[in-house]
């Protein structure tokens, strides 16, 4: 009998432990539920210091242009699924994640679109039209330029990217591949200053020394073609940058200067 007591007891203080904990959550959510909200707290996450939109302007998106005002609402009346798209429906922002904390707060936490690449509208004779153009996002995705930042970006130009679905194709992930290169590797990075892509998916890259214009030919097997034209600036244009304003490396296993 005694034993059995024992094994009782002992089973009812392990039941106890289990209990109280999901007691103790039962209480805090019924709490926290009918808490009001005491304030909206903002954290933005941006590309190296590029911030495209500041606390003020999610706090718009959030409360419906302050027509929705959140503070002193129940907790448990607030719809984070909804606030939440309320908040992507901005080009601008990537993902965004609603929640509430103990304190009553509800927590907006944003995460802003990287550029890749800046297109700019061009002329037939390739000047920039400053007031068109969007930026492209590394899966080659378009988002607009924002009337509050610019972000720095390798600029491309061309008919290309006027279509968003060419991007998406095998010659277009073949391109986004290459302007993922020209944005990590140091050399490139600091000597190309435009790309431009023809509506064929031709490359011309115009350079910042020696202001050469590159004919790349297409993307595909980029790498071999930089490797090539890195030997031609070490023993030919390290002499003398300005010696030719054309270089067409298009064609395998040749270099065409002018």
């Amino acid at each position: 009998m005694l034993r059995k007591f024992e094994y009782s007891w002992q089973f009812f203080k392990r039941a106890l432990w289990l209990i109280l904990p999901l007691a103790g959550i039962g209480m805090a959510e019924s709490r926290l539920g009918s808490q009001r909200c005491n304030n909206l707290v903002f954290s933005i996450e941006g590309d190296s210091g590029a911030y495209f939109l500041n606390q003020t302007d999610v706090r718009m998106l959030l409360t419906e242009n302050g027509g929705d005002p959140l503070i002193g609402t129940r907790l448990d009346e607030v719809n984070l699924g909804e606030l939440e798209n309320r908040v992507k429906k901005n080009k601008l922002i990537k993902k965004c994640q609603v929640s509430r904390d103990l304190r009553g707060n509800i927590v907006v936490n944003v995460e802003q679109e990287k550029p890749l690449a800046r297109w700019i509208n061009t002329s037939e004779s390739g000047e920039w039209r400053n007031s068109d153009g969007y930026y492209i996002n590394d899966e080659g995705d378009f988002f607009p330029l924002s009337d509050s930042f610019s972000a720095r970006a390798l600029i491309v130009t061309g008919a290309y990217f006027r279509d968003a679905k060419k991007l998406k194709s095998e010659k277009g992930e073949s391109l986004l591949e290459l302007i993922r290169f020209l944005n990590t590797d140091p050399f490139w990075k600091a000597q190309v200053a435009q790309l431009d892509a023809d509506k064929e998916g031709e490359v011309h890259l115009m350079t910042v020394f020696g202001d050469q214009r590159i004919e790349f030919g297409t993307a595909e097997g980029f790498e071999s073609k930089f490797n090539k034209l890195h030997l031609f600036y070490e023993k030919v244009l390290s002499k003398d940058w300005s010696r030719y304003s054309r270089i067409s490396i298009k064609f395998q296993d040749q270099i065409v200067c002018e």
